[in-house]
Order: C-alpha cells, then sequence, then structure tokens
C-alpha cells in the first residue's frame, strides 16, 4: 500500500496540484480523473491546504515540494507573520519544541538557535515533518514523542536549552472561553518539569484565554504577548522565566500596522485614574490587543484622552492623538433620520456599538441599514449611562 508522503511526492501528483491549486476540491472529488481517482480524497485535501494558506503561509502554498497538513491544521497554525515575531523572543544554543506539530513556529523559532529538537507524538506528522526538511534544505532533530515523556527520558543543559510549548485544545470544537487545564499538555501540571530542564519558557496560547487568570494560574511570567495581526487577535505568547519574581509586562502588539506596541502590567492598570467626559472631536478605539489585554484604564492615562464611560472602551479628545494605538474616528453629525438618510448612501454604513443596548445586527436591522460605504455610525453609553449615535469618518486610514 503507498503511504502518504510516496503518493505526495510522486511527480505526476505533484504536477496535478501544481496545475489545480485553484481548482475546486469538492468538484475534484466528485469528478476526479480516472488515474487519481482511487487518492483523490488526500490530493484534494492538498489542495484545500494550499488555499488557505494564500496569505498566512504564502511560503508553503507557493512550495509545491513541501507536503502540506490537514485543512484544520492550517486553520489553527500560527501566521508567517506572528512566527517570526516569535522568533524574535527566544534565543540560544538549543531550543527544544515540545509540541511540534506542522513545525511552522519550531522553523521560525529554530533559526535563533545553533540547534533545534522537534517533539511530536502524532507519527505521522513527524514524517511529514522531516519529509518538509529535506525539501527545505533545514537540520533539525524530530523525536516522536510526547512532551511528559521527552522531559523525563532527555537531559540537557539548563542553562543553555530553551522550550517551547504550544498547547492544543483537548476539544478544538468547543467554542467556549476555556482554561489552562483543557489544553494539552496542561502546563501547570508540567511547569516542575520544566522548571528542572530549562531556564525559559515561551508559551503560546488562543487568544481565548483570559490574561487575567494566565498571570494568576502561572508563576514566573516576566512578559505577557498579546499579538494581533492587522487588528485581528491571534494568539498570547508567555515569556516563562524561571528567575524572575516581579510584576509580569503585558504587551500588546499589532503586527502589519504601524502602531507601536503598548506595554502595562496589571499593578498599573488597577491604579490607573482615567478622566471621564462626554465625546469630543476625535474618538479613539483601542486596537484588539489592548481590548483583549484589558489595559482600559491605562491607555486613558498614557494618551492623555477621556474615556466616555467606565463601561464604554471608547475615548475622545479635541485634538488628534495620532500616536494612539488603536483606530481614530472624526466625529461629523449626530444620528436621526435626515442624517442617516445623507451619509448611508444606498442605506449603506459601518455599525460599531461599544456598551450599548442594542448590537451591530439589531440597530442595522432597526434602522434598515447595511455594511459598507464610507462612514460609521458610532452607538454606545456616555457616563450617564444615556444611549448616544454619532456619524463620523475613519480618521486614520
Amino acid at each position: 500500500m503507498t503511504s502518504r508522503i510516496d503518493l505526495l511526492t510522486q511527480p505526476e501528483v505533484k504536477e496535478f496540484i501544481r496545475e489545480n491549486v485553484n481548482a475546486d476540491p469538492n468538484k475534484l472529488i466528485l469528478n476526479p480523473p480516472a488515474s487519481f481517482r482511487a487518492n483523490i480524497k488526500e490530493i484534494a485535501s492538498q489542495i484545500l491546504s494550499r488555499q488557505k494558506a494564500k496569505g498566512k503561509l504564502e511560503s508553503w502554498a507557493s512550495n509545491f515540494d513541501i507536503i502540506m497538513p490537514p485543512p484544520l491544521s492550517i486553520e489553527q497554525a500560527s501566521s508567517e507573520a506572528t512566527s517570526q515575531y516569535k522568533g524574535n523572543l527566544l534565543f540560544g544554543d538549543h531550543l527544544v519544541d515540545l509540541t511540534g506539530g506542522m513545525g511552522i513556529d519550531c522553523l521560525s523559532l529554530s533559526e535563533s538557535f545553533k540547534r533545534t529538537t522537534y517533539v511530536e507524538r502524532d507519527s505521522d506528522l513527524c514524517k511529514v515533518f522531516s519529509h518538509n526538511l529535506k525539501a527545505l534544505n533545514r537540520k533539525i532533530e524530530v523525536i516522536n514523542s510526547n512532551a511528559n515523556d521527552y522531559l523525563e527520558t532527555h537531559s540537557f543543559d539548563k542553562n543553555n536549552t530553551m522550550v517551547y510549548v504550544d498547547p492544543a485544545r483537548r476539544d478544538p470544537h468547543k467554542n467556549r472561553v476555556f482554561r489552562i487545564a483543557d489544553c494539552s499538555p496542561n502546563l501547570t501540571e508540567l511547569m516542575p518539569a520544566l522548571s528542572k530542564k530549562t531556564s525559559q519558557v515561551l508559551v503560546k496560547y488562543s487568544p481565548l484565554l483570559d490574561v487575567s487568570s494566565l498571570i494568576k494560574s502561572i508563576d514566573h511570567i516576566k512578559e505577557l504577548h498579546v499579538v494581533s495581526v492587522k487588528n485581528d487577535c491571534k494568539e498570547l505568547l508567555l515569556l516563562i522565566d524561571f528567575s524572575f519574581k516581579g510584576e509580569s509586562q503585558i504587551k500588546c502588539i499589532n503586527l502589519e500596522t504601524d502602531q507601536q506596541a503598548f506595554s502595562f502590567s496589571m499593578k498599573e492598570e488597577h491604579s490607573a485614574s482615567p478622566v471621564y467626559g462626554n465625546y469630543k472631536q476625535f474618538i479613539y478605539e483601542p486596537n484588539s490587543s489592548i481590548m483583549k489585554a484589558g489595559a482600559f484604564n491605562k491607555v486613558a492615562e498614557i494618551f492623555n484622552v477621556s474615556k466616555l464611560a467606565n463601561n464604554t472602551h471608547l475615548y475622545t479628545s479635541n485634538e488628534i492623538i495620532e500616536s494612539f494605538p488603536g483606530r481614530i474616528y472624526q466625529v461629523i453629525d449626530t444620528v436621526n433620520k435626515k442624517s442617516i438618510k445623507a451619509y448611508a448612501k444606498d442605506g449603506k454604513i459601518n455599525v460599531i456599538t461599544r456598551n450599548y443596548p442594542l448590537n451591530p445586527q439589531e440597530l442595522k436591522k432597526k434602522w434598515k441599514l447595511k455594511d459598507g460605504g464610507r462612514y460609521y455610525l458610532l452607538a454606545f453609553s456616555d457616563q450617564n449611562n444615556k444611549a448616544q449615535m454619532i456619524i463620523a469618518n475613519r480618521f486614520d486610514q
């Protein structure tokens, strides 16, 4: 029986994938060429993975010598932008990636180390990664083992070995907010073994986890990076240093923008005292990393802007603060039937709600609106809990 790797490295299969890389995989499965009928599902899966990798893992999508992981793995994988960002956080002699997976992060991180060990419990993923290493002309040690067993059976120089862990959700189909214990490996259970083997650990978590809960649950977090790409929050990165005992720094990053990183600690957030006020000429919406991190008071203090209300995470000023890390809107009108008709051409306007009785869909239904157009309808509650609606332009575009 032909193995998956043998099948996908056959010249005629690689050429078929190249020629049909933009085709509909479902149509290929329904009407496959006779020569590929027996293996069309596997081949179609490769095509779908390459399509999902476009714009996210461009160097993989365009390299037909690489065997792509399943489409779901592509969806859950780090983008090249976030992988490169992680590559700047760890460096040294030896990197151990305890949860190798498809190897995107491992490859990026390995560039900062003299040698790298990839550890993965799935034997098929190990075989695929080994093949891809040859295609990429890269040298990384591949070990088929789970994280716990590997730590128990291997020893290395604690001061010169850094560890990377990307715990997977035990049930990736559940959409609810989840806990550290819902992930495998469970970091809290792994911490004693890690502290004996290494001085630093970089851990990647989904942004569904709560930032403050992570800091309370895990000791020695030197830095917690909340990473977004173009204002879409992608991951939480914990830099654990077993010699560190101070206040964790939270760094809010928005990649592929010109916005500077915003750093704070929970202690600073709790002690910050924002000024509250009615909306002025400019309104500010923090980027997704700052919103996820919960720096609602500190961001107002640092940038000297007024907050519209305690639970309305929008800010305002009369003078423009162009360095504010987020979207900037310029107020141009209040909302009434006349102004809606004037600014919502063909019923199109972008609707944003913050601490407002209706969500965007409900508000659009009420006013018979749809997304699009140049202008924005901002709906929010002010410091007196009064509902407000205004028309605005994006100043930062």
